[in-house]
């Protein structure tokens, strides 16, 4: 039996020339160019930039686009359509991210003090001032004063005129109500009032009356008084926890009921004087709401007019009030 050789073997030859072209034409088709071996891979494309984030400048203008870092004190570096800008700190008032993180430039430089113009207001507004309303109200004021006193009396001797008089020293003190109305406000701190004052008041004088060299006589007199009178205050208040201070004017009508102990020189040894007048002026502190309890200074004038026949009389005191 004879053995016959495949067919492949036969056919073999007669397509190696189809094998090759199929190969090259393979090798030929576009875009499969083989790369070189070690070529670095394709570079990564540049950002595209967005809108998402600003940043604000202190002349009050917006840039946007992307953050893409921030140095606080040196600059920030923004991507936007026209490229990427570098802008200085100084000139950044904030940034502000998509994801609403917000930088402020005064975290990294120093706060500028306020400007002199608003100083004023920053700090009316932190200490408010004065108000109108916290004077208005009724309180109890009293004084006690040491006085001097002087008596004279005009006597008709021999068909002559003569006067003659006495001098003493004594105290006294005196139980108020005041009825205060709302201040008026002049300015931020100056503040003027005005009361009226109903109270009464007691006086005490060791009073030595001399009439001519030889006769010389020691007595005591009493001034028991009605006081209907009213104040006008000016004066400063820097806030409404602390006093006000100042100085206060008074006029008082005071009908006086006078005696006279231990004294037969007058032929009435009591007597109501209808037309007393006080002048005061005190100065110091006043309190619109420790009525009462804050000490002031005061000077007082009083003149009990001729009546009857007991003496005129003028004391004038110095001692320590409190409204």
């Amino acid at each position: 039996m004879t053995l016959r050789p495949f067919g492949l073997a036969r056919s073999l030859p007669a397509c190696l020339p189809a094998l090759a072209l199929v190969a090259l034409s393979t090798l030929a088709l576009p875009g499969r160019a083989a790369e070189p071996s070690g070529a670095a891979p394709a570079a990564a494309a540049a950002p595209k930039p967005g809108l998402a984030d600003s940043v604000w400048l202190k002349d009050g203008s917006q840039l946007r686009g992307t953050v893409l870092r921030v140095e606080k004190g040196n600059y920030v570096l923004l991507l936007g359509v026209e490229g990427v800008r570098t802008i200085p700190w100084r000139t950044v008032s904030r940034v502000e991210s998509a994801d609403d993180r917000a930088t402020s430039a005064a975290e990294a430089s120093s706060v500028s003090p306020p400007a002199p113009c608003c100083t004023e207001d920053v700090l009316y507004e932190e200490e408010p001032g004065p108000g109108a309303d916290d004077w208005a109200a009724v309180s109890l004021g009293w004084d006690l004063r040491a006085e001097g006193v002087s008596l004279f009396k005009h006597y008709t001797v021999g068909g002559q005129s003569a006067w003659y008089g006495g001098e003493g020293w004594g105290g006294g003190g005196s139980l108020s109500l005041h009825f205060r109305g709302p201040a008026s406000l002049g300015g931020s701190t100056t503040v003027r009032w005005t009361e009226f004052e109903l109270g009464v008041t007691d006086s005490i004088h060791s009073v030595s009356w001399k009439e001519g060299a030889p006769n010389e006589t020691e007595f005591t007199q009493n001034q028991l008084s009605l006081i209907l009178g009213a104040h006008i205050a000016s004066g400063r208040w820097g806030s409404a926890g602390s006093p006000w201070s100042g100085v206060v004017f008074g006029l008082a009508w005071l009908p006086t009921y006078v005696h006279l102990f231990g004294s037969s020189d007058f032929d009435a040894t009591s007597q109501l004087h209808v037309a007393g007048m006080r002048v005061t002026v005190d100065w110091g502190r006043v309190s619109p709401t420790k009525k009462g309890l804050v000490p002031g200074m005061r000077a007082s004038l009083t003149w009990l007019p001729y009546i009857g026949n007991l003496p005129t009389a003028l004391s004038l005191g110095l001692g320590v009030v409190f409204y």
